[in-house]
């Protein structure tokens, strides 16, 4: 036991959102984890329904839980309200819907401290619980087990979600990373932000995050105009964004890639952009972003070509 205690603190922060049905679940797999000590970090940000009570109760059952509560401002403040109250050395963020294998941690934790890591990262797998179904786990392009540079683990395409991870304390706050606030596919930024400004980063190949699908109040399940209309805007906002990070980094590459995809998919989801209200608003936030100007400093063939590869796998041989 007396070397158990020489572990790092490691503050797992967990944002919530109207999960009354998921939070037990996610919470006891952290619970379960095989490393110590875990403190975990719940921020409730705004829930309508009994998340709030099923978080105390858990609080109640364990003694490694804080719980902080704010008004609904999305993913991004909830993140950073966490990040705010972190102790740890050591930092992983989870979404209240998903779980994790036990060895998760401990693994990725070895790996940063055994190879003095900015982070490291794991494999993770769709779940569709409701339907007991899961599919394919998403690996990567980065080559595993291998040591690279946040510029070359980010040109080999790698996952954009900051949950699969664990991350060193100090290298977050050393340029002072916050996520972005209220704004949706914010991920595609910040994560590229983090890789691109760590010096030494890995992964592994083994599967530990469950990322569950089905749950229908989720952002990616929300069908409402005004949903789509914020969704385009932002996506056009991460656009701009990445492009003044491309610049700071004088790159192109798997950016450019980012930067074009985000822009398609915010100006030609051919369904919605039949609608007018939602074309006109598309059409302001471009010109108010420049994006036409983006574009065409980003556009290559061999993105083109890539994005054709895309629509045939999407669209004729319905994959992900």
């Amino acid at each position: 036991m007396g070397n158990m205690n020489k572990n790092k603190l490691l503050s797992v922060i967990v944002p919530m959102y109207n999960v009354e049905k998921y939070l037990k679940t996610c919470v006891e797999s952290i619970e379960t984890q095989t490393y110590t000590p875990i403190e975990i970090i719940l921020v409730d940000d705004g829930s309508k329904d009994s998340t709030l009570r099923v978080a105390n109760n858990l609080a109640a059952q364990f003694d490694n839980i804080k719980i902080y509560s704010q008004s609904n401002q999305g993913q991004g403040a909830a993140r950073n309200n966490g990040l705010s109250h972190a102790n740890g050395d050591l930092i992983a963020f989870l979404d209240s819907d998903d779980f994790i294998e036990p060895d998760m941690m401990k693994t990725l934790v070895d790996m940063v401290d055994n190879n003095n890591l900015d982070f490291a990262e794991c494999s993770y797998q769709d779940v569709y619980c409701e339907k007991n179904k899961k599919s394919h786990v998403h690996f990567s392009n980065v080559p595993s087990d291998t040591v690279l540079t946040g510029r070359d683990f980010f040109e080999h395409h790698p996952i954009l979600s900051p949950c699969n991870r664990v991350y060193s304390a100090l290298f977050l706050k050393g340029f002072q990373f916050q996520f972005t606030e209220n704004r949706f596919a914010e991920d595609v930024y910040d994560i590229s932000n983090i890789m691109l400004h760590a010096k030494r980063a890995m992964r592994t190949d083994q599967c530990y995050y469950y990322y569950r699908r089905d749950n229908f109040g989720s952002t990616r399940n929300n069908k409402e105009l005004s949903h789509k209309i914020k969704l385009g805007k932002d996506k056009l906002f991460i656009v701009f964004k990445l492009n003044k990070l491309r610049e700071q980094y004088e790159i192109h590459g798997y950016i450019s890639h980012l930067i074009i995809r985000n822009i398609l998919g915010a100006l030609c989801t051919s369904n919605i952009y039949k609608i007018k209200e939602y074309r006109n608003a598309m059409i302001l936030e471009s010109k108010k972003l420049d994006i036409k100007k983006i574009f065409s400093k980003n556009i290559s063939l061999k993105i083109i070509y890539s994005m054709m590869l895309i629509a045939i796998n999407k669209f004729l041989l319905k994959k992900d």
